[in-house]
């Protein structure tokens, strides 16, 4: 829930390669490059995180045997870090896995990160958390650009340890007063 597609994604289909899980799909679209597609959503927007704080992602990607990704296209499971008063200026991404040309078919991967915020990732604007496919190479005429199926997405955003203990301590210190 809460996704956005964008570009040549599509989806969600029931898929057996994942277990029976509903899956997405993105893929090059010959579009002209370099070109994106997937699927895109918010984790937080300022104040919703701060400096010391972990956000925990992950998700799971599949190339099915013959759409192999073309050239050096690639599909990340990644965190992007947008600026300026709109939160439309990119700024940088943490990405927590990749498959390209050079990953096996038929294969699922599992990726998992914990990425603590510095005081210029706390800084962002926006930070979104995205599944995306990047078209770099179109490939010869006839040859597919490639194709990547995710699913299992998660994100989260978990207080710095010192912001709990605070949150803590402020609470005991409520209670005493009532009592």
């Amino acid at each position: 829930d809460g996704w956005t597609q964008f570009g040549g994604a599509e989806g969600p289909y029931d898929v057996g390669f994942f277990g029976g899980n509903a899956a997405v799909v993105a893929n090059g679209t010959f579009g002209g490059v370099p070109n994106y597609s997937g699927y895109t959503q918010d984790l937080g927007v300022t104040g919703d995180y701060a400096e010391g704080d972990v956000i925990s992602f992950g998700g799971e990607m599949y190339i099915e045997s013959g759409k192999e990704l073309a050239g050096a296209n690639n599909a990340n499971i990644q965190l992007n870090f947008w600026y300026g008063a709109a939160g439309t200026d990119y700024g940088f991404s943490i990405v927590a896995g990749t498959v390209n040309a050079d990953s096996l078919t038929d294969t699922v991967y599992l990726y998992n990160l914990d990425y603590v915020l510095d005081a210029g990732a706390a800084s962002a604007t926006r930070i979104s958390f995205d599944f995306t496919y990047v078209q770099t190479d179109i490939p010869a005429a006839g040859v597919e650009s490639g194709a990547v199926w995710g699913t299992n997405f998660y994100g989260s955003i978990v207080p710095a340890p010192g912001a709990i203990a605070l949150l803590g301590v402020a609470g005991l210190a409520g209670r005493r007063r009532r009592g």
